[in-house]
C-alpha cells in the first residue's frame, strides 16, 4: 500500500465547477487511474477556503509521476489528458506533494513495541 498526499488551492470563482467536474468524471479517467495503480482517491476541501488535499492509495509503492504523468500510459488516452489539462489550466495549475511526518501505523506500532 502506497499513501500520497497533495495540496492545491482552486481558483477564484471556479470551485462549483471543479466539484461538478468532480461529480461527473470522464470514465476514461477513472478507469486510467484504476489501471495505473490508484485503488482509493479522494479530495477534502478545506472549511472556509478554496484549499483542497488529495489523498491517493495505489497498489504497492509506485511512483504516481510515471504512472499518471506526462508520458504516462494513463496520459495516453486523450479523455485522461484532457482532463489532466483542464483541471491543471482552469481550476488549479498542479498539486504539491505533502510530507507524512506521522502514521499510525509505523509510529504507533514503533512506540507499544509491535515493530516486526
Amino acid at each position: 500500500l502506497g499513501r500520497h498526499c497533495f495540496f492545491t488551492e482552486v481558483k477564484e470563482g471556479k470551485l462549483e465547477e471543479y466539484r461538478r467536474y468532480h461529480d461527473n468524471i470522464f470514465p476514461e479517467v477513472a478507469a486510467g487511474l484504476r489501471t495505473a495503480g490508484i485503488t482509493q482517491l479522494t479530495i477534502f476541501l478545506v472549511p472556509g477556503s478554496r484549499n483542497l488535499i488529495m489523498n491517493i492509495e495505489t497498489a504497492g509503492d509506485i511512483d504516481l509521476g510515471k504512472a499518471t504523468g506526462p508520458g504516462s500510459k494513463y496520459r495516453e488516452n486523450p479523455r485522461a489528458r484532457e482532463w489532466e489539462e483542464l483541471m491543471d489550466a482552469d481550476f488549479h495549475g498542479g498539486w504539491i506533494k505533502c510530507e507524512e511526518i506521522h502514521a499510525s501505523d509505523k509510529q504507533w506500532n514503533t512506540a507499544l513495541g509491535l515493530s516486526a
